[in-house]
């Protein structure tokens, strides 16, 4: 990747974390939760493994890769990262809900950078009960046939214009919005802190886009 593709895709990621901050900040039922949105781009960073070597709030502490202690491996930086922080019987600490890498010029995605990303898509997903992770492509009209035979870990993969119109924004913040939710409910299903919770479908939805 050259430096003005690269230069691209840290405009479009922060633009992307902006839409986010402003769904949230917009809407009454996400407020009612302390979520917090992180870009690798900004300078100062919370990734993946900041949270863990904040509050070690590991769940399969077992079933851990051992490089996870290393807290510079690029495994766990995402592009962008939404925790929520939470407050249980006096202790404070932040669970990761969501995360989106961010791709620019989406098409041109070779395998080996999709592989890349579904298997850190699969290690961070093992850390975290209910962790959603999804793929946000832009300046793409369409999703590839790599990402979508290698991208078998991502909950989500969204691709949107350069000038993301408004169609779009309201189907980046439905996605956002119902992986939040999930990444809850799922926490206290597979946690069983909440038996009231039952889940009785699971499903991927696919949207295909008709020919002109």
């Amino acid at each position: 990747m050259n430096k003005k593709e690269l230069n691209g895709e840290r405009k479009w990621t922060q633009y992307i974390k902006k839409l986010l901050e402003d769904m949230i900040s917009n809407d009454k039922k996400l407020n009612k939760h302390n979520y917090k949105i992180y870009c690798d781009t900004d300078k100062a960073k919370k990734t993946l493994s900041a949270v863990i070597s904040l509050n070690k709030y590991i769940k399969y502490s077992n079933n851990i890769d051992k490089s996870i202690n290393d807290f510079t491996n690029n495994k766990f930086h995402p592009d962008i990262l939404i925790i929520e922080d939470v407050v249980n019987e006096g202790i404070s600490y932040s669970i990761p809900r969501l995360v989106i890498e961010s791709k620019y010029n989406g098409t041109s995605f070779t395998p080996h950078e999709i592989l890349a990303y579904n298997y850190k898509a699969d290690l961070h997903k093992k850390l975290y009960p209910g962790l959603r992770y999804g793929l946000i492509i832009g300046n793409s009209s369409y999703i590839n046939n790599t990402t979508i035979r290698f991208g078998n870990n991502f909950d989500f993969i969204l691709s949107l214009s350069d000038e993301v119109s408004d169609k779009e924004k309201e189907k980046l913040m439905d996605i956002v919005k119902k992986n939040l939710d999930y990444a809850t409910k799922l926490e206290s299903i597979i946690d069983d802190k909440n038996k009231k919770i039952s889940c009785i479908c699971i499903e991927n939805n696919i949207m295909f886009k008709d020919k002109k």
